[in-house]
């Protein structure tokens, strides 16, 4: 029971890391798609787009590892997570980033949940 419990919960987590990196690709195509369109002209906007990109790169990275990998990737994906948690509070909020902080809190438990069983079954 337990490790079919463990498995479950690795599945929905890399699911979850799934989905975090395609709503970022998306979000960071819709912004390189505005700067070269020369919508507002700023540079800004590439470079957010690029950030957007890279995040998608390492969720998938973390989403791709996190069934296979031993437990240390716990440590940095926690850390990763947390990381997207705050930077979408201190972004200019919405409902959009409200959905997001959803996604990542809810992830962000999930990963500490299965972390934790994962240690208790050795």
């Amino acid at each position: 029971m337990q490790k079919n419990t463990i498995e479950t919960l690795l599945k929905t987590t890399r699911g979850l890391f799934l989905l975090n990196a395609v709503i970022w690709l998306a979000f960071g195509i819709a912004s390189l798609v505005l700067a070269a369109s020369g919508a507002d002209g700023s540079i800004w906007r590439w470079v957010y787009g690029v950030l957007m990109l890279i995040n998608a790169g390492v969720m998938l990275w973390f989403g791709s590892r996190i069934v296979t990998a031993g437990k240390r990737i716990f440590f940095f994906a926690i850390l990763y997570v947390a990381l997207n948690v705050v930077l979408s509070i201190t972004d200019q909020f919405g409902a959009v980033d409200a959905a997001i902080l959803a996604l990542n809190l809810t992830l962000l438990g999930l990963l500490f949940i299965t972390r934790t069983r994962i240690l208790q079954a050795g």
